[in-house]
């Protein structure tokens, strides 16, 4: 009995053609699976309009929030601290006169950031006023929404 061996050589173009119809791979569904929870984690990082991470609701009246030295807020600028779970934008428009805003875009929900003497969204380039949030520039649709603020002590204090 003779045993004859059958061996089939194909192109590496007919291999490719093969593969391309035999419908969705192991690499193919973890390469999609991958790219939508990419693009999920990319649209979430935005938030919905009008989201608010830190918004004013988040102060009990009752027990305000200590946020910072009024020492350590320069005049004519801005500083972004956090306490108890509340970030915000403390101003220091004139010597003396101090406003806190929420440090959420009004755009989206992104969390903004000082610089210079304006308060700005990385997230697609809104300006804020340090003298009372309204938006100086970019998509946001509102100004920043601002907290009661209070100096007692040498300490800034929301509600």
């Amino acid at each position: 009995m003779s045993h004859q061996s059958h061996t089939t050589h194909e192109s590496a173009s007919q291999s490719a053609a093969r593969h391309s119809t035999e419908g969705p791979t192991r690499r193919r569904t973890l390469a999609g699976v991958g790219l939508l929870a990419g693009t999920s984690v990319a649209v979430s990082a935005c938030g919905a309009d009008g989201d608010s991470s830190s918004d004013k609701s988040d102060i009990d009246p009752n027990h305000p929030v200590d946020i910072a030295a009024a020492s350590n807020v320069p005049e004519g600028g801005a500083i972004k601290v956090s306490s108890d779970g509340v970030t915000a934008v403390v101003t220091q428009p004139t010597q003396g006169e101090y406003k806190a805003f929420s440090s959420s875009c009004t755009h989206q929900g992104c969390s903004v950031n000082v610089r210079d003497e304006s308060i700005t969204c990385p997230c697609h380039s809104s300006t804020f006023s340090i003298q009372d949030g309204s938006v100086q520039g970019g998509p946001a649709p509102k100004p920043l929404p601002e907290y009661k603020v209070t100096v007692d002590g040498g300490r800034i204090r929301l509600s």
